[in-house]
């Protein structure tokens, strides 16, 4: 038995014994010859895990060409029908019907515009912030829903031209 100290001559250590792995350590893997190794995936993984990364590309590039100009449009004009029905509940009591009928032509006016491809979807990015900001308390006061007619009309004003096609706007 050893007593610790260092000059004590070193005793013969029991012979490792090595045990059969059913999987091998990335050093042995790597450093064994290619007749010994096994591949970690069949052959079909690459080719069905490629397929399916170029089929959800070509899924993915074909959705932004199909939303790419007036279908944009109308999707957000879908988003918001949805967003106004939300919101004409929330509109206070103290709202004057004139208010409401303006901000309904507006929106109206807009929305139509958005189907046709005649308002540019980035213009109306200020009205989708203001009624954000309008919903975000669950109640809309007449400043707010003047703010959000102001919005609805300002989206409708021409622009320097598309940055999609180069063309001015009709209105």
């Amino acid at each position: 038995m050893p007593t610790g100290n260092f000059d004590d001559p070193a005793t013969a250590n029991a012979a490792p014994t090595e045990t059969k792995h059913s999987l091998r350590l990335p050093a042995d893997y790597y450093t064994a010859p290619l007749s010994e190794v096994r591949p970690v995936f069949p052959k079909w993984v690459p080719w069905g895990c490629g397929t399916a990364a170029a089929i959800f590309l070509g899924i993915l590039f074909a959705g932004g060409a199909l939303l790419n100009g007036p279908r944009l449009g109308q999707v957000i004009d879908f988003v918001m029908g949805t967003t106004l029905g939300e919101l004409r509940p929330m509109i206070a009591a103290d709202v004057t019907p004139q208010l409401k009928q303006q901000f309904e032509d507006e929106v109206k006016r807009m929305r139509e515009g958005l189907r046709n491809g005649q308002v540019v979807v980035q213009n109306v990015q200020p009205f989708l912030k203001a009624m954000q900001k309008a919903v975000s308390d669950e109640k809309v006061t007449a400043a707010e829903l003047g703010e959000l007619t102001v919005a609805a009309r300002k989206s409708r004003s021409p622009v320097k031209g598309n940055r999609l096609t180069g063309k001015r706007p009709t209105v």
